[in-house]
Formats: structure tokens, C-alpha cells, sequence
């Protein structure tokens, strides 16, 4: 019988003409790549990639890792590099000085796009990005092709170029396509090390595994799954000679010799050093002190926690690195946003409906022929052995992770399932001839599909769920909106000649006022990062107001539901909808002037402060968030039990309430100082 992974052996003797079957390929990678940059050129940076690029940017600068800790280098440094060629506008503190705090460094980060011209730093880091995506399309090409053979290649190729959500995460400066990319290429090179083991093998896999581990901290999933294909394959199949026990142990040595590789590549990318900041000799703050400071307190007594930091004691992980596995613990758990309802934590069917939802319908009806082929295909077990443990596993851990924000959280599923499902596939046309006219009508759908979509990827629904239009519906995130669509709205007000209007964006105000014509309305997405007052905003606007879907319940509170009343004129992008008419607004108005008693609190005004936050109550007393912006002005001005008391409204208003969860973390908080 021949070996698994002899293409000859599958293509049955007949290949397509090589020119031919080559020039398809080329076009798909060129399809690919077109649309990767037509995404990246048509949006707008979405609420990370500010803070990524300058990060990535301080990286190359000074080898500055106190700042954006929370996620590790590769991609940034990547998507950063072209900056190295030209001198910039930079931020108004040296380089590697100071550990960056998280909303200093997102203001910082948005003020430097917004100086320095948005399209120009933001398409040319994408751009530079977009090299781990066609990585990942050259892998899966690659590893389709070796393991099941050249059509297999094709198909997987024709369903990974296509495939809107890798279209949309593929072109953007945020960590999960990076790594999709480096979590595939690991599984592929362990294929290939037990497949012919070789020293040479064996270091490319832990090259691999660096670079992974250095893409994104949930890279720490993959490891146990990845030694559970190697333990798997070392028991079913290649036996070798000697005992069991001992292939094991060996295969095991090897896997800790790549390990090792791989975090010795890891330290690599933060130039072999402890600290975070250059010319350190002291670490920068604990590990309890920055759960303590981005987060929940009360996670500085979980068992992640004390692991977290006890590798930080024994020193076998950068400082910058451990800081942002804290990050990650320092959250606890976020809200979820399905189906118009507010969960205060992950939910178990939330990437499965996610997978169902975001994931186009050529993938959905090919994926359960891979998934099947394992009980059909003898041959290709161990195949299938490397292509499905690894992502089925990750996909479990997600499921029971309490944070579910997105289906870029599971994006590294994607191209293990893509060669599974062109597997899958070929070999049904194999074994039934008719269906490779239904597969090719199918492939040929899927590319429509996206054509159609084009340049709202990120929005993307399949058609069984409705659309682009109906994403809104289905999720409140970054499903559906995370920033990208400013620009598009400024398009649309450039066509309708509209220059008198109000926008409440689900992006950063600076960049929101920097982009297009209208008046800012307050956001609950990191308003007070904002460098400078907010203007205060009327109960009573008229006119065009654009607002975000992710502003309004259920992920936002009630300031825009006087809105919803009337019938939107337009959607922009699936997720910004435009109304026109007189509001009234006066919850609105009442953040506005909470956002404003926070501004000033920080600038030292804190008389300004109190006023802010009285005109907050008085507008929308009914509001805890009023409450809390009153109470932590009165704190600091010293009338501390006038602001006991609205510390214990705002924390008993939140509670009924699952979208005011951070409100009554933070009231809960500060009635605990003043005790």
C-alpha cells in the first residue's frame, strides 16, 4: 500500500498539466493578496492596532517592552518594520523610559496615527502584516499538498483565499492571524519531524514553536495539544523498532529539546533580556500590582495568578511576557453579547455559533467530510491525526474560556480545518465523480460570495444567517464591529453632503474627530483615554446622528435608545446605523458630562470634577455610571461620605444590570478604600 503523504499515490496517475495547475494556484494567492489589501486600504484602524503599531514601533525604536505588554512582539515588529525608514512624529516621553500604562498607551497610540496621517502609518503596517497571512496560505497550500495531495492543495488554497474572517483579521495589526499562521506552521513541522525525524526537522519545529509562543499568549493552548499528536502518533502509528516505553521517552526528549529551542527563540524576540525597559536592573511592577492595576483584585488570588507569578520569581520568561499572561488573568472574564442578551461572563456555545455564523457556507458544507475522514479513509489517519487534534483541542479550551468576544479569539482553527475540509472533499469527488461539478459550483459561490461582501468582511455573516445586514442582530462585538467602518461613514457623509452631524463610534474619539466631519458623542469604548475635554453634548441634538451598533443594548446602556424609535435612513458597513431627526438624548448628555468629571480628575481640576459629576446625576440619575464618575470626584476632593454613598448607589443600580458589570466591579472597589 503506499505511504501516507505520497501525492502520487492519490492523484491516481493523473496530474494536472503542471503550467496549468500552477498558474491556478498563483491566481489564488494573487486573489488572496488583492484582497488583503483592498481591506486594509478601505477601513479604518480598529480600537488595537494604534496601540500594537506604536508599540511595534518602540520595539525597533529602543527595545522598549514596557509598553503593550499584553501582547508579545512578533507581529508587532513585523507590521512595524517599514517605519524604520523615515522619521516620525513621536510621543512626548523618550523611548523605553517608563512601563507605559494600558490607556496612556492606547492615547498615545491613537494620537500617533492621527499626527503622523492615519492612511499612511495604518496601510503600510497592515500591508507589512498581511506577510504572516500569506504565510499562512503558503502552509496550508503546502501542507495539503504533501499530506493528501496536489487538488487537495488547490482546494484549500481556493477555500482559504476566500474565507472572509481570515480576509478581514489577515489585514489588520492585531496579534490572532499571526498566530493562526505560527500555530499551523508548528503542527505542519511536527508532521514533517514524524514523518523522517531529523535533527534538522526537529529544530525547525522548535523554531516554530518560538515563533508561536511569540505571536500571542494563547499560543500556550497549543503546547499540550501539540504533545498530544506527538504522544498519539508515537502509539499508533510508525512503531519502529524498540519498545513502546522507549520510542516515548525518546520522542518525548525530543519534544522538550524543541521546547527549549522554541523559548530560547521566544527570548530571542525580547533581545535576551529579563526587564522590560532598557537599561533596567530592577523588575517594573509585580505581578499582583498589574492584575491589581488593569483588572480584577480579586484574581490576584488565583491558582493562574500564583503560577504567573511564580515563573516571574524563577525568571524563565521575559518580564514583559509574564506581564501580559497577568493581563490576561487580571480581566477574569468578560461579557458576552449574543442574540440581543447580556451574559456577565463566556458562554460555552458562543465560538460554535460563532464557527456556524462567521464562517462562509463552502466551509460549512466541506468541513464535516473532514471531520468524517478519519473513519473513512484508513490510509490518512495519521494525517488527519495532525490536522484536527491540534485545533479541536484549542477549540475546546475556547469554549470554556470565560472570555468569548469574538471569532478572532478562535481564528487559528481556521486553516487546520480549511486542508481538513478540502481533504474531505476530494476524496468524495474521488469516489463519486458527479460531485466535482458540485464542488467546483461551490468554490465558485464561495469566491462570489466574498466579492460581494467586499470591503465588509469583518461584519461577515454567511447567507444562512442573513448577511452582512443581519451580523448586528447575532452579536454585539468584534464580529461585527470593531472599529473598522469611521471611514466608511465619512464616505457616506461626503456623498450626502452631510457636514452638520453627531457620531457616537465604537473607536477612539481622537481618531473619530481626525476622520470625519461630525461631533463626537461619548462612547463607553475607552473615552477617557482622550487627550483632551469632551465637549459636553445637549439633551436635545438634531440633525444626522450615526451611531454603532455595539453602543447600543445590549452591549451599550440606554444613552441611544431614543434613537431606535425611528427608522434608520442607512446601515454603513453592518454596523453603524443613520438617523435623522430631532432626539432627545439627555442620558447622553449625562455621560458626557461624567466623561468630562474623569477627564478633569486626572488633569487635577477637581472642583471641575464635582461639578462634572453633579451635572452628570442630575441629568441621568438613573445611571450608575453617573453615580461612579460623582462619587470618585467627591472621593478625591475629600468629602468622603457624600461619596460613600454614591459609590453604594452606583454599585446597587449595576448590579441588576449585567452591561454595568465594570461599574460595580469599580464602585464595589472604591467603597472598599474608604473603609
Amino acid at each position: 500500500m503506499a505511504e501516507p503523504g505520497n501525492v502520487a499515490a492519490y492523484d491516481g496517475g493523473r496530474r494536472a498539466p503542471s503550467l496549468l495547475y500552477g498558474a491556478c494556484a498563483l491566481l489564488l494567492f494573487a486573489a488572496f493578496a488583492f484582497q488583503l489589501r483592498h481591506h486594509a486600504v478601505s477601513t479604518s484602524p480598529v480600537v488595537d492596532e494604534g496601540a500594537h503599531i506604536l508599540a511595534g514601533h518602540r520595539h525597533w525604536q529602543c527595545g522598549d517592552f514596557g509598553i503593550n505588554p499584553e501582547h508579545p512582539p512578533l507581529l508587532k515588529l513585523v507590521a512595524a518594520a517599514p517605519l524604520n525608514f523615515r522619521a516620525w512624529d513621536e510621543p512626548g516621553w523618550v523611548c523605553g523610559s517608563r512601563l507605559t500604562p494600558k490607556p496612556e498607551m492606547f492615547a498615545a497610540g491613537t494620537s500617533f496615527l492621527v499626527r503622523n496621517g492615519v492612511d499612511r502609518v495604518t496601510t503600510q503596517t497592515r500591508l507589512a502584516a498581511a506577510v504572516l497571512s500569506m504565510l499562512l496560505a503558503a502552509l496550508v497550500f503546502l501542507a495539503a499538498r504533501e499530506m493528501f495531495g496536489r487538488w487537495e492543495g488547490l482546494t484549500a488554497l481556493a477555500l482559504l483565499a476566500f474565507e472572509p474572517s481570515l480576509i478581514a483579521h489577515g489585514s489588520l495589526v492585531t496579534t490572532d492571524m499571526a498566530l493562526a499562521a505560527t500555530a499551523f506552521a508548528a503542527a505542519y513541522a511536527l508532521y514533517r519531524y514524524r514523518k523522517h525525524p531529523t535533527p534538522a526537522r526537529l529544530a525547525l519545529f522548535g523554531a516554530a514553536l518560538g515563533l508561536m509562543l511569540a505571536a500571542k499568549h494563547s499560543a500556550v493552548l497549543f503546547l499540550p495539544a501539540l504533545f498530544a499528536a506527538l504522544v498519539a502518533d508515537v502509539a499508533l502509528f510508525r512503531p519502529g523498532g524498540g519498545g513502546a516505553a522507549r520510542r516515548l521517552a525518546g520522542q518525548v526528549a525530543a519534544f522538550a529539546a524543541a521546547s527549549l529551542l522554541g523559548l530560547a527563540v521566544l527570548w530571542a524576540f525580547y533581545g535576551f533580556r529579563y526587564y522590560s525597559i532598557p537599561g533596567a536592573t530592577a523588575g517594573t511592577i509585580s505581578v499582583a500590582d498589574y492584575i491589581r492595576e488593569n483588572g480584577r483584585p480579586e484574581m490576584i488570588q488565583s491558582l493562574p495568578a500564583k503560577l504567573v507569578e511564580a515563573a516571574s520569581r524563577a525568571r524563565v520568561l521575559p518580564e514583559s511576557y509574564v506581564l501580559g499572561l497577568a493581563d490576561v488573568i487580571a480581566w477574569g472574564s468578560r461579557n458576552s453579547y449574543i442574540l440581543g442578551k447580556s451574559y456577565p461572563t463566556g458562554q460555552w456555545w458562543y465560538f460554535p455559533l460563532a464557527l456556524a455564523v462567521k464562517s462562509s457556507v463552502a466551509l460549512l458544507a466541506l468541513l464535516p467530510t473532514g471531520l468524517l475522514l478519519p473513519f473513512f479513509d484508513r490510509v490518512r489517519r495519521r494525517e488527519t491525526l495532525f490536522l484536527l487534534a491540534p485545533p479541536l483541542m484549542f477549540f475546546a479550551a475556547a469554549m470554556a474560556s470565560p472570555m468569548t468576544t469574538g471569532i478572532r479569539h478562535v481564528l487559528p482553527v481556521y486553516g487546520f480545518f480549511v486542508v481538513a475540509a478540502a481533504a474531505g472533499a476530494v476524496w468524495l469527488c474521488r469516489r463519486f465523480r458527479p460531485l466535482r461539478l458540485a464542488l467546483a459550483a461551490l468554490l465558485v459561490y464561495h469566491a462570489a460570495a466574498a466579492v460581494r461582501v467586499a470591503p465588509n468582511y469583518l461584519a461577515f455573516s454567511n447567507d444562512l444567517w442573513g448577511g452582512v445586514d443581519n451580523t448586528r442582530r447575532i452579536f454585539n462585538d468584534s464580529n461585527v464591529d470593531f472599529g473598522q467602518s469611521v471611514k466608511q461613514a465619512a464616505e457616506y457623509l461626503a456623498r450626502e453632503g452631510v457636514t452638520d452631524c453627531w457620531f457616537a463610534a465604537y473607536n477612539h474619539r481622537e481618531l473619530v474627530r481626525a476622520t470625519q466631519p461630525c461631533r463626537v458623542l461619548p462612547s463607553a469604548l475607552r473615552i477617557l483615554v482622550s487627550p483632551t475635554v469632551i465637549e459636553p453634548v445637549p439633551p436635545v441634538i438634531e440633525g444626522t446622528v450615526l451611531v454603532s451598533v455595539n453602543e447600543l443594548p445590549p452591549r451599550g446602556a440606554g444613552e441611544y435608545v431614543p434613537l431606535t424609535r425611528s427608522e434608520p435612513v442607512a446601515l454603513i458597513g453592518g454596523n453603524t446605523l443613520v438617523y435623522r431627526g430631532r432626539f432627545e438624548v439627555p442620558l447622553a448628555a449625562a455621560m458626557s458630562h461624567a466623561y468630562r468629571s474623569g477627564q478633569f480628575l486626572r488633569a487635577g481640576g477637581v472642583a471641575e470634577a464635582v461639578a462634572e459629576g453633579r451635572a452628570a446625576v442630575g441629568l441621568g440619575g438613573g445611571d450608575p455610571r453617573t453615580h461612579l464618575a460623582l462619587g470618585l470626584a467627591l472621593a478625591r476632593a475629600g468629602q468622603k461620605e457624600e461619596a460613600r454613598g454614591e459609590f453604594g448607589a452606583a454599585a446597587e443600580m449595576a448590579a441588576r444590570d449585567p452591561v454595568f458589570r465594570n461599574a460595580e466591579v469599580r464602585a464595589r472597589q472604591e467603597l472598599e478604600r474608604l473603609r
